[in-house]
Formats: C-alpha cells, sequence, structure tokens
C-alpha cells in the first residue's frame, strides 16, 4: 500500500483534540461562561471513531485483513500507562493528603482499572455523575470506558463483518450511519424529562453515546480524500469545505456557551448536532489540498496541546479535586499549572516510551546493558509496588469524612430552658385528647435537607436528656421531587430534584423507626431556588410556585400527621452562604436574598395556620439575619448555610421551649 493511499498522519486532528480538550477542562473548573464545555467529550467520540475505522481500513487494504492482536496491543501500550501512573499518584494523593477524597476513589478504583467506569457509576454509585454536590477524584473515567469499550467491539464487527471486501465501503457507511442515527433517535425518546436516573443513563452509557464513535466510523468508511487530489473546481471545494467547517464550530461553541448537562434539548437535538458537527469538521481537515480550517487546527501549539490531550484529560480533573480549583481562580491557576507540568513529565517519561515499546526494547537488548541498567526496571517497579502496598493498607483505613461534621468544638454544650414561654402558632380552644407536655426526654426526628442533617450530626452535648434526635434528613432534598431547580449568578446552577420522589414515604419510615414525639422540618436551601418542570419556570414569589411549594409541604406533613406525630416548621434562616473548601455548592446569590427566604416563612406560617391541627410554626434564631458577628460566622456556619456545633446549639437552645410546649399523641 502507497504512502498516497494512506491516511498518514493529520495533525488537524490533534488541534481539533486540543480544542475539545480545553472547552472540558474549562467546563470542569466550573466556569459560569462554558455550560456546556463538557460537549469536547462527544468531539473526541467521533474523532477516535474516525481514527480507528481509517487506521483499519488501511491495515485491511495493505495485508488483507486485521491483526487483532496487535491493535489491542497497541492501544495498550498508548492508554494502559499513563492510566496505571495516574491511579498510582491519585492513590498516594488521596491516601496521605486529599483524605477527604478516599473513600470515593476506594469505590471507584476497581472499574477503572477495567474500565468499567460508566456502566460503575449507572448502577453503582447513587450521586448522579452531573450533580454538584459530588466531585469523586475518578469520576471523569467514564468517558475513556466507553472509548476502550469500543476499542474491544468494533475492531472485531470490523474485522469479521465489515471488513468483508465484498461489501464496498460506502455501503458500510450508510449502513453505520443509519445505526448512529437509530442511537441518536432512540436517546432522544428515551429521555424523561426530570428523570435524574434516565439522564444520568443517557449520558453516560455507551449504548446512547456511540453515535458520535458510529459517525466517525461512517465517515471513514465513505470519506478518503488522501486517495486522490481533486482537481476540478478546487477552490469552491475548499470554500464549501470551510463554510461547513466553520458553521459547525460555531455550532458546538453555541453548545459549549449555553446548554447544560441535565438540560431537555441537550437529549432531544442538540446532542445529535454536536455529533454530526464534529463529523463535518473532521471531514474538512482531512482534506486533501489544505484549507482555511484545516490550517487553523494545524497550529504548531494546538497540534502539541492535541498530542498531550488524553494525558491532559487524565490528569486535570483529579488534580483539579485534590487542589480545590473550583474554589478560587488563584486555586485554579494552580492546578493548571500543575496539570500541565506533571501531564509534560508522564509524555515524556512513560507515556511516549511505552508507546514505542521501550519495555520490549529492553528486554531484546538487556544483555548487552550494564548491571545497573538491567537491574533498575526492578528496582523501580518493586520500588512503585511497595508504594501501592503501602498507600493501599492506608487507604483502607480511611473512612469517608462527612464535610458537615464539626470535628472540633467539643465544649459546646446545650443549655436546658427553665421556662416554656408561647412562641408557636398552636390551635386556641382546639380539643386535645391522649396528650402529654414535655415528657422528657422529648423523641425529636429532624427531617429536611442538608441543613437538617448538619443541625441532627452537630447536636451539642448534654441535649440528650432534654431531646432523643434522630436524624431523618435527605441530602439535597426539601420538599421538590421533580424539576429543576434554577440558581446561580447567572442562572447556570442546575439541582434536578427527580431523585427526591418519595421523600415524605422516608419521612413516615424515619418517624416510625424513631417512634417520634415531633418532627421538626428543616428546608429552604433549595425552595429558595426557581423551579422549572419541563418548559415551564416557577419563579418564587409567585402564585404557581406559591402553590407548588405549599402543596409539596403539606405533602411531608401529611405523611407525618398520619404516624400521630406533631410537625414543627422550623422558620427558614436568613442564609450568607460563602465559597468553601469541601462545599458541595457553590454560594448560590438565591440562598442569600432575604425576600426569598422571608416570602417561604410566610407561605409556611400560612401552612401552619390554626386550621391546620398539629402543625406548628416554630421561629428560629433572630440572630441569622441581625446580627452580623453571628451570621457571617464560619464557626457558626461552615459555608454559610450548614450549621457547626455553635450554629446547631444557637437553634435547639431557641426553639427547644417552643418544642417543649407542643401537645404530642401518645403513642398506642
Amino acid at each position: 500500500m502507497s504512502d498516497e493511499t494512506r491516511m498518514g498522519y493529520q495533525p488537524a486532528l490533534d488541534g481539533l483534540r486540543a480544542v475539545s480538550v480545553i472547552a472540558v477542562i474549562l467546563y470542569h473548573a466550573g466556569l459560569s461562561w462554558i455550560p456546556g464545555g463538557f460537549i469536547g467529550v462527544e468531539v473526541f467520540f467521533v474523532v477516535s471513531g474516525f481514527l480507528i475505522t481509517s487506521l483499519m481500513i488501511d491495515e485491511q487494504h495493505a495485508f488483507g485483513k486485521v491483526d487483532l492482536k496487535q491493535f489491542w496491543i497497541r492501544r495498550a501500550r498508548r492508554l494502559l500507562p499513563a492510566l496505571f501512573a495516574m491511579l498510582i499518584a491519585v492513590l498516594v494523593a488521596v491516601t496521605f493528603f486529599a483524605t477527604d477524597s478516599a473513600a470515593d476513589f476506594r469505590r471507584d478504583v476497581g472499574p477503572s482499572l477495567v474500565y468499567f467506569s460508566n456502566w460503575w457509576q449507572i448502577y453503582f454509585v447513587e450521586t448522579p455523575y452531573f450533580a454538584a454536590n459530588s466531585l469523586p477524584t475518578l469520576r471523569h473515567l467514564w468517558s475513556l470506558a466507553v472509548e476502550e469499550q469500543w476499542y474491544v467491539i468494533w475492531p472485531v464487527v470490523f474485522a469479521f463483518v465489515l471488513g468483508n471486501k465484498r461489501i464496498p465501503k460506502r455501503i458500510s457507511a450508510v449502513f453505520i450511519a443509519l445505526l448512529a442515527a437509530g442511537v441518536m433517535v432512540g436517546t432522544a425518546q428515551a429521555f424523561i424529562a426530570d428523570n435524574e436516573t434516565r439522564i444520568n443513563f443517557l449520558y453516560l452509557s455507551t449504548a446512547s453515546r456511540s453515535s458520535g464513535l458510529l459517525l466517525g466510523a461512517a465517515l471513514a468508511c465513505a470519506w478518503r480524500p488522501w486517495k486522490k487530489a481533486v482537481v476540478k473546481f478546487r477552490v469552491v471545494r475548499s470554500t464549501a469545505a470551510d463554510v461547513l467547517a466553520i458553521a459547525s464550530l460555531a455550532a458546538l461553541g453555541y453548545i459549549a456557551a449555553t446548554v447544560h448537562v441535565a438540560d431537555e434539548s441537550l437529549y432531544k437535538g442538540w446532542l445529535a448536532v454536536a455529533t454530526v458537527a464534529s463529523m463535518l469538521i473532521i471531514a474538512a481537515v482531512v482534506r486533501s489540498g489544505g484549507s482555511l480550517i484545516q490550517k487553523l487546527f494545524s497550529f504548531p501549539l494546538l497540534v502539541e496541546i492535541g498530542r498531550r490531550s488524553y494525558g491532559l484529560y487524565l490528569w486535570h480533573w483529579p488534580i483539579f479535586v485534590v487542589a480545590g480549583a473550583r474554589l478560587s481562580s488563584t486555586r485554579l491557576a494552580y492546578a493548571l499549572t500543575a496539570t500541565v507540568i506533571v501531564n509534560e513529565f508522564v509524555y515524556q517519561f512513560i507515556e511516549t516510551p511505552a508507546r514505542k515499546g521501550a519495555i520490549g526494547i529492553w528486554f531484546k537488548k538487556r544483555r548487552e546493558l550494564s548491571a545497573v541498567r538491567r537491574r533498575l526496571p526492578f528496582v523501580f517497579s518493586a520500588a512503585v509496588v511497595a508504594l501501592v502496598g503501602v498507600s493501599s493498607v492506608q487507604l483502607s483505613g480511611i473512612q469517608a469524612r462527612d464535610v458537615s461534621i464539626d470535628t472540633g468544638n467539643s465544649d459546646v454544650v446545650f443549655v436546658a430552658p427553665t421556662s416554656v414561654p408561647v412562641s408557636v402558632t398552636t390551635v386556641p380552644n382546639a380539643p386535645v385528647t391522649s396528650t402529654t407536655l414535655a415528657k422528657l426526654p422529648r423523641r425529636l426526628l429532624i427531617v429536611g435537607d442538608s441543613q437538617a442533617h448538619a443541625v441532627a450530626i452537630n447536636k451539642p452535648s448534654g441535649i440528650e436528656k432534654t431531646f432523643t434526635i434522630t436524624d431523618g434528613s435527605i441530602d439535597g432534598c426539601g420538599v421538590y421531587d421533580r424539576g429543576v431547580g434554577i440558581g446561580g449568578e447567572s442562572g447556570k446552577f442546575r439541582r434536578n430534584f427527580a431523585n427526591c420522589a418519595g421523600f415524605e414515604k422516608k419521612w413516615t419510615k424515619a418517624a416510625t423507626s424513631s417512634k417520634a414525639d415531633v418532627a421538626l422540618v428543616i428546608i429552604g436551601a433549595w425552595e429558595v431556588m426557581d423551579l422549572q418542570i419541563n418548559s415551564f419556570l416557577f419563579k418564587v414569589n409567585t402564585l404557581p410556585a406559591d402553590t407548588i411549594f405549599k402543596t409539596q409541604l403539606q405533602r411531608g406533613i401529611d405523611a407525618l400527621r398520619k404516624q400521630n406525630v406533631a410537625v414543627a416548621l422550623l422558620e427558614i434562616a436568613c442564609m450568607r452562604p460563602v465559597e468553601s473548601k469541601g462545599g458541595p455548592v457553590p454560594p448560590l446569590p438565591q440562598r442569600g436574598d432575604d425576600t426569598r427566604t422571608g416570602h417561604l416563612n410566610e407561605l409556611m406560617r400560612e401552612v401552619a395556620a390554626p386550621e391546620n391541627d398539629g402543625v406548628y410554626f416554630v421561629n428560629g434564631p433572630k440572630e441569622w439575619c441581625n446580627d452580623p458577628k453571628v451570621a457571617n460566622s464560619l464557626s457558626y456556619r461552615w459555608d454559610g448555610v450548614h450549621v457547626y456545633k455553635p450554629g446547631a446549639k444557637l437553634i435547639l437552645e431557641t426553639i427547644a421551649p417552643a418544642l417543649l410546649q407542643i401537645p404530642v399523641t401518645r403513642s398506642k
């Protein structure tokens, strides 16, 4: 096979890879102006499908068949050394430095080693990929798992089906393209709004994300412009290719700047647009004769970045997590610098030598080497094995840490009330049968979102004589169980509430198991956000939003009242959110909007009106709104929202008289 009929090295494809990996890195940095930077992964998929299929076509033409064994050996040399280096480095980092990430790493490292990460995250990790409150160090390996599964399956399909010489490549291209189109249509049809589990599957699964790989393969079968130069209408063809490519690049830019990973429009159109746009750009940059777009992506700096794109993708995310890159621009700058330096070292001394067969070369020439050089690989390997062994033993003993737990302030002690003043909304002249007042300790169930969890786990010492507290909270869930919360400085933050479905049943289960006298409902961290359900946006302090809030709150109340549990609705505090290391959610301005929290409190007062028997509105500490020294103190609330022990003490001591005054129905 002559050089003229082989694809050869295409530097512009590396330039395209560079742009894609930069988009992904900026997206992972949490920058609000590029919420759709994840689309760079789709570009990678299309490029991979095109390159791998083109290489197999070349090999088949040259040798009459595809050597699957050699194909997989080449893939292993290309992928595994850098992956192993990254996993070992992250193992050491999370074991001895970033121990907060140890539990997630321990959970995910096994599937990562066998390229099963995407299915692992779908079926075995409770938190969805795009959750704002989860930053596992190996989360990004899902896309590499998709590609590696492709590398295992597709060569077999090609060698035994599509590689048949009696089947014209253009026929194969049509068949593969139709298959890709079927995946796109199937993905759009399978999308279910507000179903977090389904969205997670569609984003991560090999089946739903194979359209890019397939379309790239179809292009490789149909488009091989390097085989012969086209003379006729060269300028017109080149101009048309540039126009299509630039329009496609603009489409990708629009997606990167406007589309969120959980948006319905992504799965029902934009993902398919990104796939087709990527294919058109690839078709343009591999044309013979050169073009404007080809020159653009062949810019030397872009090409060098693209050659290192695999390593940059591997290293940037764990470094971002360990360094807390999202917390500040300074941390981000340090994390980016570290990513470039670490990746360059690995690229030069591990990735490139391994790809060139350094191990095989050493083995063949080992007898010619000096004793030191012969033994050096064994010494190095032994040191690595020892490091992995020691780190693994240490890692196994590290427990997952809840960032809401106050590990200090052990001297915070609850002061029991000496009197019980009237401070709750009660039912005047309402008959109360079979009740008891303040039989101590009162069984108190705390339900609600992560604010409720923070109060429950940071209760001050000594409170057990007054209250027996049970934590019935659900992280990330208030009373909304569908739709998407919209927040952030520019409305780019999203919180899908689909995983909160059945919250009232969980409240009921906790009330039954704890035999609660009173359920304290602590919500508001999510309800202050505007709620989008399908294409409708319900803004806080509008009648439709008010109706949804009160209806959902009443569902939870009704479930608790059926268990004969009195319900206390805690006043939503004035929140003062700030950036904080380990904080799962950025400081949402909606939480710091006192008009929003004030309006929600008015709605809760209406729900706890006198005609609603057994439900009480409890006023919280005034200091959250009126005393800046308390409200802004990170010792009271570590992120301005979730309390530590001093904050929990303040709340519980403030509301204790009201909680003790509430009449409760005796257990039968």
